[in-house]
């Protein structure tokens, strides 16, 4: 649950830039507003039109127009980066399900097929299994990933685990390696991320 009063103090006293923090929910929806309100008044907007920042609800309060957040701020503000590989190497991480291999091979023909279907020599669904596993890509097995990240809906990422039967760390490693910065994957992926010094 969103604390508002938190979000409305983060809206008016944003934290200091570090990027080996993860910003709270809070701060993703007080910069996502203070986005929203200088994105208004940089297209000829009136925010207080919109009800954007201190003329809606979320930051002005009760009695203000309501705010509509069509998405949320966690998968749209391109604010950070795939936490380290070393983040991914809790227990938790580097255990995969228990995939039939058929399963697997159905899976990855899935997205093969939906995100790879123009590419020359398209890879089959084990092919793109083995790629995806694989911590040493060629360069078209790179762009192959890369790909496949940049069109993968949302709903197909626990996909990755659970039909495609990759551990969390597999998944991190894929993404580091293609580089991709498609911010609701990084988004996704951090969520599993735990600090090496946080463990117990």
């Amino acid at each position: 649950m969103l604390d508002i009063a938190n979000i409305r103090h983060f809206y008016f006293h944003p934290p200091a830039d570090d990027p080996d923090r993860l910003p709270s929910r809070e701060e993703l929806y007080a910069c996502m507003e203070r986005r929203d309100v200088e994105n208004c008044i940089l297209t000829g907007g009136d925010p207080r039109e919109w009800g954007l920042g201190k003329h809606g609800a979320l930051i002005g309060g009760p009695g203000k127009p309501p705010r509509h957040i069509a998405q949320d701020p966690e998968f749209a503000i391109p604010y950070r980066s795939p936490r380290p590989l070393t983040w991914f190497q809790h227990p938790k991480a580097l255990s995969a399900p228990p995939t039939p291999p058929e399963e697997v091979h159905a899976f990855f023909a899935h997205l093969s097929g939906g995100h790879l279907a123009g590419y020359p020599d398209r890879p089959t669904g084990a092919e793109l299994a083995w790629i995806f596993r694989s911590p040493h890509l060629t360069t078209i097995e790179r762009d192959q990933v890369r790909h496949v990240f940049a069109c993968i809906h949302p709903w197909d990422l626990p996909g990755l685990l659970w039909s495609g039967g990759m551990s969390v760390h597999e998944v991190a490693r894929a993404i580091h390696i293609c580089t991709t910065r498609r911010q609701d994957v990084i988004a996704w992926i951090n969520l599993f991320a735990v600090p090496p010094d946080n463990r117990v």
